[in-house]
């Protein structure tokens, strides 16, 4: 009696362990299969060249290596943060400006913010 006893709570014990594996394995590979947004340069501007001087218009702001949020941050821009704008990107779904940051922590990156967070002096 006291082998049976000891028995299940291994034997649940170790299919959790198994499904616990499994899922980890799934995910984990699939994780390692999904492609990355490569960074966007200038290249993807679909706008006039504009030239501006800007400016970010609230805390948090993310630099973005493309234009959208599937691509990395490349820093965090705080409000008052003074940017050059060289042009935009306008899709359906949302605007971004590709800019130079020329003060605070990231100045001379270049990178995307969303076109509503950057302001034009």
């Amino acid at each position: 009696m006291s082998t049976t006893t000891q028995t299940r709570p291994r034997s649940r014990f170790r299919r959790g362990a198994v499904l616990a594996a499994t899922t980890l394995a799934l995910v984990g590979g699939a994780l390692a299969i999904a492609p990355t947004a490569s960074a966007v340069d200038s290249s993807g501007c679909n706008s006039a060249w504009y030239y501006l001087n800007g400016h970010i218009n609230t805390n948090g702001v993310n630099l973005r290596s493309g234009p959208s949020t599937r691509y990395s941050s490349k820093g965090v821009l705080s409000k008052g943060t003074r940017t050059y704008i060289y042009c935009y990107r306008d899709s359906s779904k949302d605007a971004w400006d590709y800019i130079k940051v020329t003060s605070g922590a990231n100045k001379g990156v270049k990178g995307w913010v969303r076109h509503d967070l950057n302001n034009w002096w």
